[in-house]
């Protein structure tokens, strides 16, 4: 960590400052686009003069997409590592990308008390909600765990797919799907009551690690590098807390 926060200090020092009527521009994935809001403000008030900062909210792999395709954003908050990596070796960036934080999937029934056998939980949901696999870590956990349940939906059952957590979060919210795949930071945040929702085991799918990289797309690369730098050291977080009902059997 010392190495990669004293690298991001010389790059910020090697480069001059681009002009501040142009925004710093981030993109981050639905999912920790609120843990993010949070950490911009506190930069602001530490630097009243850090300009203004722009923030993106998307699907992994649409704001990947858009990035691989010219978008000017200047840091990436990936919901995976695999993304950021691949900007990397395409050289997309102004270096190799950092782990920020690790991602937990949780089923969340707002209607139903939580239970830790999964497949009966899912037996009982009439409008399943889960993030596109394509395009969303999360949505892709989510079908891991499926396939680990080695659970088949009954023809009742509505398997409804939305393009990112943040959106299956809102299905949910809404009442459009009775329960669905969400990330545990965003019950957290919510409030949500903690019977509830279920805590995926960790081995039903593979780890959410979630990478940031420093991108040479955009137009303040120094400006980025030192929001990074001050990022990494007071507001990433290396594991979350597994909280809530924790799902043991299948």
């Amino acid at each position: 960590m010392k190495i990669q926060l004293f690298l991001l200090a010389a790059f910020v020092a090697a480069i001059p400052y681009a002009t501040a009527d142009e925004p710093l521009r981030i993109a981050v994935a639905s999912n920790f686009a609120s843990q993010l809001k949070i950490a911009v403000s506190a930069y602001r008030i530490q630097d009243s003069d850090s300009g203004e900062i722009s923030i993106s909210v998307g699907s992994t792999g649409k704001l990947f997409a858009q990035i691989k395709q010219g978008a000017p954003f200047d840091l990436f908050f990936a919901a995976d590592q695999p993304r950021p990596a691949q900007l990397y070796d395409e050289g997309f960036t102004a270096g190799p990308s950092q782990t920020y934080t690790v991602g937990r999937l949780v089923l969340w029934h707002p209607k139903q008390a939580a239970s830790t056998v999964l497949t009966k939980q899912l037996d009982e949901t009439e409008r399943l909600a889960m993030a596109n696999p394509a395009l969303a870590p999360y949505g892709l956990a989510a079908q891991q765990t499926l396939m680990y349940l080695n659970w088949k939906p009954e023809s009742k059952t509505v398997i409804a797919t939305a393009e990112n957590v943040g959106q299956t979060y809102a299905m949910i919210v809404t009442g459009n799907a009775d329960a669905g795949f969400v990330a545990l930071s965003q019950v957290l945040e919510q409030q949500v009551p903690e019977g509830t929702f279920t805590t995926i085991p960790a081995d039903a799918h593979d780890p959410i690690k979630q990478d940031v990289v420093l991108l040479n797309t955009g137009s303040q690369a120094a400006r980025a590098a030192d929001f990074l730098n001050f990022f990494m050291s007071h507001h990433a977080q290396r594991q979350k807390p597994v909280l809530g009902p924790g799902a043991t059997d299948r």
